[in-house]
């Protein structure tokens, strides 16, 4: 594991085994609009240090991703109108926007559904929510729904297969690190591309 990746892992397990661990939790997912770093594997790590709490872990991680969706969504819907001159044909077309625009509304709860459940960018699903004017109160029911499944899941594959688990994230923390941070430099050229 090198430096920097040791030091958020030790960083994290500090917070996990504080008296305030869930605020901790709640802050970290509710910052996850502006924070690129592996949710899912905050939460692997919070529920790893504290099993007894993992089910409890995974309804706060559900409730402050749920308002980080909110602030996302409100954000995507207040900025659009600014930033769309500097967006469309800089970034993306016009016809590529309206294109992805008009399927995102004609499959809004299935794309918001499978964007929340999957390990990509939420805060690319929040603000394009936002942006594409999704109605509002579908689109936190999809996203609580999403969010509950997946981080339950995650809770219970901590109490079926913790010991191993901590075991592959003890070994290859750098690594997760390192995907992830690929994995978002791939969003970006995906989109460019695209643009």
């Amino acid at each position: 594991m090198s430096t920097w990746s040791k030091k958020l892992y030790d960083w994290a397990s500090k917070k996990a085994n504080s008296r305030f661990a869930s605020l901790w939790l709640g802050i970290i997912f509710f910052l996850e609009m502006v924070l690129f770093l592996p949710m899912d594997g905050i939460l692997i790590l919070f529920c790893l240090e504290n099993p007894a709490r993992r089910y409890r872990y995974a309804a706060v991680a559900t409730t402050a991703s749920v308002a980080s969706g909110l602030v996302g969504y409100l954000l995507g819907l207040a900025a659009w109108d600014a930033l769309s001159p500097y967006v469309l044909d800089h970034l993306i077309s016009t016809q590529f926007f309206e294109r992805i625009s008009g399927h995102y509304q004609l499959h809004q709860h299935l794309a918001v559904f499978i964007g929340s459940i999957l390990p990509i960018p939420f805060k690319a699903i929040t603000l394009s929510a936002g942006v594409c004017e999704l109605a509002l109160i579908p689109f936190l029911a999809v996203v609580l729904i999403a969010r509950l499944t997946r981080f339950f899941i995650i809770a219970h594959a901590i109490h079926r297969w913790g010991i191993q688990i901590k075991a592959f994230i003890d070994r290859h923390f750098g690594s997760i690190i390192l995907a992830v941070g690929a994995k978002i430099a791939l969003v970006f050229t995906f989109f460019w591309a695209l643009s």
